[in-house]
């Protein structure tokens, strides 16, 4: 009987068989351990980047556009006209029966303050109160102008016969016994278009005279403005 050598290896170089010949061997992820994942990376939708890309663009163009504006803004400082009253004096002043009568002969200064912008006034709606009360109303015509100039305009505004309230009348006739002039106040808007080369710029323009004293004691029926030269605020 042959004895078997106890040293003896088996011999290499052939793979052992698959114990399952009928089955195919697990795929790789799986015989490590991790399942397997058919993964595709999804796609851009083009249009989708289109809009993202025009949005970008149309932002950067409104801040480049606002940077722009903003420096022209502070090299130019357009400013609003300046307004003074020269003269304000009445005539045929008359309040009785509730009844108003008067005119108002106005002589005013209209003054451009801009060194590099002209102006353009639009039609001018002038208007004389006393009190929160409107007696009498105008317009004026439109009318330019150029950087630094000064514009004087007159004006007449008048009422004859127009119905007022008690209290309105008694106010005046009081005024008139006690300091011997009336307080009048005017308002004065128009749309002002500011002119820089290609630069276009409209603007709603107020203009407030507060407390324009007016001589007009109660034995007359005509006076002059009190005090010289009176600035008007502007808005």
């Amino acid at each position: 009987m042959q004895q078997q050598d106890p040293n003896s290896r088996p011999a290499t170089g052939y793979p052992y068989p698959y114990p399952y010949p009928n089955q195919q061997p697990p795929p790789a992820s799986a015989a490590n351990g991790y399942p397997y994942q058919n993964y595709h990376a999804p796609h851009p939708d083009p249009r989708a980047l289109l809009i993202r890309r025009l949005f970008i663009a149309l932002m950067v163009s409104i801040l480049i556009f606002g940077l722009i504006l903003f420096i022209f803004l502070i090299v130019v400082r357009p400013q609003l006209p300046t307004v003074y009253i020269n003269s304000l004096s009445v005539s045929n002043f008359n309040v009785s029966n509730n009844q108003l009568t008067g005119n108002w002969d106005l002589r005013l200064r209209f003054e451009n303050p801009n060194s590099k912008m002209s102006l353009y006034y639009d039609t001018v709606l002038c208007a004389v109160y006393y009190g929160d009360d409107s007696l009498s109303e105008t317009r004026l015509q439109p009318f330019d102008q150029g950087t630094k100039d000064q514009t004087p305009i007159n004006a007449t505004l008048s009422v004859s016969g127009t119905y007022v309230e008690r209290q309105l009348a008694d106010s005046i006739g009081k005024a008139r016994a006690e300091k011997g002039s009336v307080e009048f106040d005017l308002r004065m808007a128009s749309v002002v278009t500011f002119r820089y080369g290609v630069y276009r710029r409209r603007r709603y323009v107020r203009v407030y005279c507060d407390d324009v004293a007016v001589g007009v004691p109660g034995n007359s029926s005509s006076g002059k403005m009190v005090g010289s030269d009176k600035r008007c605020n502007s808005y």
